[in-house]
Order: structure tokens, then sequence, then C-alpha cells
């Protein structure tokens, strides 16, 4: 029988669609991003939708109110010593947590990088799909507790912004900042992404040992989050301050190794 109501998902195609298209007739969208930036105009639209489509209210019973916050760490690092982050209302973004997820057989240029998503099952939980790493996501609850150290693990229930459809992920795979739209030298403040590498300073890329690396124009690099950049320092901090890796070829055929160098930002484009 037709009720005359869209399903979420066509719902959601729908409105994106629409406000993009109002997007570019009225010249809205930002040329420059940074970190402060709030939501873009069609990712917050369709988070206010799923709120009224899921009926999404707090614990007080007052409807969720969708909103940005930048300035939360996210990846269950606490704000406030001690204290849990509420990340419920929050509009944040699905983000690959660690290198060896991608990086291990030599497949981070293969994109888009694809992250579980997870049903509980008991007392566990089972991984019962894939979302794409840079995924909009609404956090409707979570459960979450002390992990190791001062960091908080556990999992968020969201609504994904994509397909306006409920799932729940690993909270160390959120974050509430695109980082991938910001310039590279802040990007690689909050995550792994990957760029592009042309010889425009005339600085080689050099390793741990300041030897330099002879790097061919156009190779792609993965370049490290801030936990793994915190294991290296580079002998030039002036000329090639950030840490990326390549790969390189074995003696032995079809093998190969990863390859931690140090870049100077002239050198990289960001592209993923």
């Amino acid at each position: 029988m037709n009720t005359g109501k869209w399903p979420v998902q066509q719902r959601f195609g729908a409105l994106a669609l629409a406000v993009m298209l109002a997007v570019c007739l009225t010249g809205q969208a930002a040329d420059t991003a940074t970190a402060k930036d709030p939501p873009d105009i069609i990712t917050q639209m369709l988070a206010e939708d799923a709120v009224r489509q899921y009926d999404l209210r707090d614990a007080e019973g007052v409807p969720l109110v969708p909103r940005g916050a930048p300035e939360m760490k996210g990846r269950g690092y606490p704000d406030v010593s001690g204290v849990e982050p509420d990340y419920r209302g929050v509009i944040g973004y699905m983000s690959l947590q660690s290198s060896q997820e991608v990086s291990r057989f030599r497949t981070f240029d293969q994109t888009p990088w694809m992250l579980p998503v997870y049903e509980p099952d008991g007392d566990e939980w089972k991984i019962a799909g894939e979302i794409q790493h840079k995924t909009p996501v609404l956090v409707t609850d979570q459960q979450i507790r002390i992990g190791k150290g001062y960091r908080y693990a556990g999992h968020l229930q969201v609504i994904r912004l994509d397909t306006g459809t409920p799932a729940w992920i690993d909270v160390t795979q959120f974050v509430t900042v695109p980082y991938w739209t910001l310039e590279l030298e802040e990007a690689v403040n909050y995550g792994f992404c990957v760029a592009v590498y042309a010889d425009n300073s005339g600085y080689e890329a050099v390793d741990r040992k300041d030897y330099r690396g002879s790097v061919k124009d156009g190779t792609r690099v993965l370049m490290c989050d801030p936990v793994l950049s915190l294991r290296y320092f580079s002998p030039d901090e002036e000329n090639n301050p950030l840490l990326g890796i390549i790969f390189r070829n074995g003696e032995e055929e079809g093998s190969y190794f990863r390859a931690p160098l140090f870049f100077n930002p002239e050198d990289l484009t960001l592209v993923y």
C-alpha cells in the first residue's frame, strides 16, 4: 500500500541532491575549510532530517539537536581528564584509526577505505557490514568505558548520513572534524590521509637517520596520524617535518617493505 511517504534512504538521497543544488546556485560553499567550521549545510540538514524521521530524543525526552563539536577530540579521548566524553547529538565522521588497517599489505592507495559497522551479540559485538572512511554520522547513543590509559573504548550508535540508517561503530573511528578538507599540515594532526608527491621544494625526503631518499613524482604517500608521528622524529624538522610512509621493493621478487620518510609540505598534495 502506498502511504505517500518515501523510504528514509530515498528521502536522504533526494534531500542531499536538493541541498547540493542549492549550494551550487547560491555560492554558499566555503572555499577554504578550517577545523573550527561547523558541519557543511548538506550534512547539517541530513542530520536534522534523521532526527525527524527517527524521532530522536535525549534522556529528558527533548528532541535531539544535531550539532558540530570540532572542539571535541573524538576517538574516545576525554576532553576533560577523567570525564567520559558525551558524543550524543554530535555530527561526526568515520575515520581510519590504524595504519595497519590499510598499509600492512600495501593497500593504502586502494580507496575508499572501508571500516566495519557492528551489532550487539549478547555481551559481544560482531561485524555487521562496512562503511566508508569519511562518511558523516550523527551519534544517538553510546556504550563506552575507560580503556587503556585514559582513553575510552566501546561503541557509538549512529545514524549513517549516507544512507539514513542506524548502525554501531567503534568509538576510536569517530572524529569530529572532516580533516581531509583541511590543509595537509593541519590534517595530519587528526588522522591518516593520502598525499601525492612532487618535487617542488628542492628538499629531498629523508629517513630517520637523515639519509636522502629518492622518491618519484606521482608517488602516493600514506600520511601518518599524531600518535604514530610521536614515535619518529625528523632529523631535518625545519625543511622536512611531515612523516609519511611509502613502500620499497625488497630484494626478493614480489617482496616489499614500509619506508617511513619525512617530507617538505610543498612537495605533497592531499588527495584522500
